[in-house]
This record gives C-alpha cells, sequence and structure tokens, in this order.
C-alpha cells in the first residue's frame, strides 16, 4: 500500500462515537475530543470536560502574567523584591529555566520584558519598533538574572524593568494536567487542543489519530501529516500572528538577542511525550534555527521534530523519518525575510 493510500484510509475512516467541547480559556480555543465505547459514556464524558475546563481556568488565574492579582503579574510589579511564590507555579518555572539552559536562552521565561514593544493582534494597532528600541529592551532578556531560592520559595529578578512569564510554556503545561484528568476520570482515547498545543491520546476508534502540518505560506491546507498515539504535537510558525509591511513579515516569535523576529524558521513542530516540553521546544528551536535547533532535538531522548527553514525547505529528525507522510511541498514565501 503507497504512504498516500494509506493516509488516506486514515483520514477518511468512519467516525467513532465521540463527545465534542469548544471553550475559550487562556485567551485562545480549548477544543476536546473524547472517544465513547458506548453511549452511556457520554455523561460521564461530560463531567470529566467539565472538570477539565475548571481546572484550566483555575490554572489561567494562577500563571498568567498580566491579569491583575495573578502570581506573576505581583511578581512583575514589584519587580527586584523577592516574591514568594505556590510550590506549583515554582515547579514550573523551575523547568523553564532549566529549558532556558537547554536552548542558550533561545527559549526565555524573561520574554516578558519585551511587552508592549510590539502589536500583533488583529484588534490592536499594529506597532513596530526601531531595530535599536528593540535591542534596549532585549539587554533585560536574561534568565540567569532569575533568582529563585528552592527552600523559601522566593524569587526576585536581578535587573529593574525586567519582566518574568510562563506564556511559553504555560498552555502546554495546562494541556499535560488535562490529559492526567481525563486519564483519571477513566478516559484513554481522546484528543485536547490548547491554542497551537495539541495533545492526542490512545486511538480514534480502531484507527490511529492523525496530525497534519500546516503549510506556513498557504494555512489551507497540510504539507505532511503523521500518526500519532499518546503525544502531545506542537507547531509554532511566523504565519499565526504576523504583520506585513512594505512586503516584510514581522511575527511574533522574537529573538531574545535581537528583540526583532527570529529569521532561521518559518515553522517548527515538536512531537513529545508532554506538552509543557514541545510547547517550550518549539519557541526555541525556531529561534535556534534548523542546525542549532535539530542538533538538540537529536540529542533530547523522546522528542522528534519537524522544522521548515527560511526557505522553505523541510527537515525532520532521525527518529520520524519513515512516518511522516508528505502531501506536498511547503510554498514559497511571498517575499524571501529580510
Amino acid at each position: 500500500m503507497t504512504s498516500a493510500l494509506a493516509l488516506a484510509l486514515l483520514l477518511h475512516a468512519a467516525p467513532p462515537l465521540m463527545l465534542n467541547h469548544t471553550a475559550e480559556i487562556m485567551t485562545t480555543r480549548l477544543q476536546v475530543r473524547v472517544v465513547l465505547n458506548k453511549e452511556s459514556e457520554r455523561e460521564p464524558a461530560k463531567q470529566a470536560i467539565a472538570a477539565v475546563e475548571v481546572e484550566l481556568r483555575r490554572l489561567e488565574g494562577l500563571l498568567s502574567e498580566w491579569k491583575p492579582g495573578a502570581p506573576f503579574a505581583r511578581l512583575n510589579d514589584t519587580a527586584i523584591q523577592p516574591h514568594r511564590l505556590l510550590s506549583e507555579v515554582q515547579d514550573i518555572l523551575v523547568r523553564a529555566l532549566k529549558w532556558a539552559e537547554r536552548t542558550g536562552g533561545a527559549f526565555d521565561p524573561t520574554f516578558a520584558s519585551l511587552w508592549g514593544l510590539w502589536r500583533f493582534h488583529k484588534d490592536e494597532v499594529p506597532k513596530i519598533p526601531t531595530a535599536q528600541d528593540a535591542l534596549a529592551r532585549a539587554q533585560l532578556i536574561d534568565y540567569h538574572a532569575v533568582h529563585l531560592d528552592p527552600d523559601t520559595g522566593q524569587v526576585r529578578l536581578l535587573k529593574p524593568g525586567m519582566k518574568l512569564g510562563l506564556g511559553g510554556i504555560a498552555k502546554g503545561y495546562a494541556v499535560d494536567c488535562a490529559v492526567r484528568l481525563l486519564r483519571a476520570r477513566g478516559f484513554s482515547n481522546f484528543f485536547i487542543k490548547l491554542g497551537g498545543e495539541l495533545y492526542l491520546a490512545g486511538t480514534r476508534g480502531d484507527r490511529p489519530w492523525v496530525a497534519g502540518v500546516q503549510d506556513p505560506r498557504d494555512p489551507t491546507r497540510h504539507f505532511a501529516a503523521l500518526a500519532l498515539q499518546n503525544s502531545a504535537f506542537t507547531t509554532s510558525g511566523d504565519y499565526q500572528r504576523f504583520l506585513m509591511v512594505d512586503g516584510i513579515r514581522y511575527h511574533h516569535i522574537i529573538d531574545p538577542e535581537t528583540g526583532y523576529p527570529a529569521r532561521k524558521c518559518r515553522s517548527v513542530t515538536i512531537i513529545a511525550k508532554k506538552a509543557e516540553d514541545a510547547d517550550a521546544l518549539s519557541t526555541g528551536v525556531f529561534v535556534m534555527g534548523p542546525r542549532r535547533g535539530m542538533a538538540l532535538i537529536e540529542r533530547t531522548e523522546g522528542v522528534e521534530a519537524i522544522i521548515v527553514d527560511a526557505q522553505g525547505a523541510v527537515q525532520i529528525s532521525s527518529g520520524l523519518r519513515g512516518k511522516v507522510h508528505f502531501t506536498a511541498h511547503p510554498r514559497d514565501a511571498e517575499q524571501p525575510s529580510r
């Protein structure tokens, strides 16, 4: 059987009995699909999904850096003064700082120091800073300047004006929490999507779940797909939030060294066991670029990647060879990045 035919059979398999739910949480859209073995599971599944929504709203209040009264909002208001974090928040911050170290600062939770410098949202007035202003603000991005005392749980930012946030890892953590909750309720076959963070558990009836990789230059199509089971799947791309000005694409994935958009990739898709890891790595690898980023993937156990570089060429990690079904080639950019 050809790979194209096998993929077509996967995509067009008869749908199983399933409960679907959507909600707006953590400034993005939550989608949950739970596969039911029988109709009598529908009500327990509804209750489980309701519990997921409650948990994610709790995490939204706990991990947000912009909601008044949230731990990181209070921390950023006091900046260089010590601030005690709850143990759950402290643990996530420790892991975020470890990813900052592993990526050489390409992923950095002090990225929040750039707040207000750029505006990409469609409902905002666009804002593009000068290269000089961006570089000046980028000097505040420095995970080494986060002092965390593991004994007291107190964190302090050593540079005045620094800000700390978990926006690059919080949604992944939230998905992992949702996965654990659904499994604890007895469900093993489900799909969770929170913004760009996706987790595929078990199977879709008698078929595997299939995840598609979006073409960075054509949002209407996917250029690749792969079957996944019990895996997180996260993509960071320069097409998700961006501005086009004079033919130049300005997007939201910022290089901490310059304060300007990273230019070495169009998209990075990470497959991992935990959505939290995939979340942090998709940003880190995007900033690092294909050469350094793929080297990190190859030496990180249990993690795979699909990278579309700045020229549109596709690279896949060694563990995905023979598993990715390519349905097309990514299309060229409307103009080369500058």
